[in-house]
C-alpha cells in the first residue's frame, strides 16, 4: 500500500496551478454571434428598402411621401433634415367652403399641370 503525505493534496490540486486555463469564457462566442446577427439584420433592412424603391430613405435629402393619395386615409410624411413629420386629415379639416382658383389637367405623359383662371 502506498502512503501519501498529508500536505501534498491530490494529483489535480498539485498540477492545477501549473497549467493555465485555456478554455476561456464560454460566452465570448455569443457576443460575436450577436455582432454578426446585427450586421446581417442591417443588411436585410437595406436590401428591403432598395427592393421597394425607397433608396431616398437612406439618403440625407429632404423627402415627402404621400400615402394613399385621394382617399380619406391619405397621409403626408415629410423629412427635413433629421425631423420627420406626419400629417393626416380628418373629414372636419377637409370640409369647408371655397372658390375655384383654376383647373388641373393630366397630360398624356402623366405630368400634372395647373392652369389658374
Amino acid at each position: 500500500m502506498i502512503r501519501r503525505r498529508r500536505d501534498s493534496g491530490s494529483f489535480m490540486e498539485r498540477h492545477r496551478t501549473r497549467i493555465p486555463d485555456r478554455n476561456g469564457d464560454p460566452m465570448d462566442a455569443v457576443s460575436n454571434l450577436f455582432d454578426v446577427a446585427m450586421l446581417i439584420g442591417i443588411g436585410f433592412l437595406v436590401m428591403a428598402l432598395s427592393s421597394f424603391g425607397l433608396n431616398e430613405l437612406l439618403s440625407q435629402e429632404d423627402i415627402t411621401i404621400v400615402k394613399s393619395p385621394g382617399t380619406p386615409e391619405m397621409e403626408i410624411i415629410t423629412r427635413v433634415g433629421d425631423k420627420v413629420e406626419r400629417f393626416s386629415t380628418t373629414p372636419e379639416q377637409a370640409a369647408g367652403q371655397g372658390l375655384p382658383i383654376g383647373t388641373v389637367y393630366r397630360l398624356e405623359d402623366g405630368q400634372i399641370v395647373w392652369v389658374p383662371e
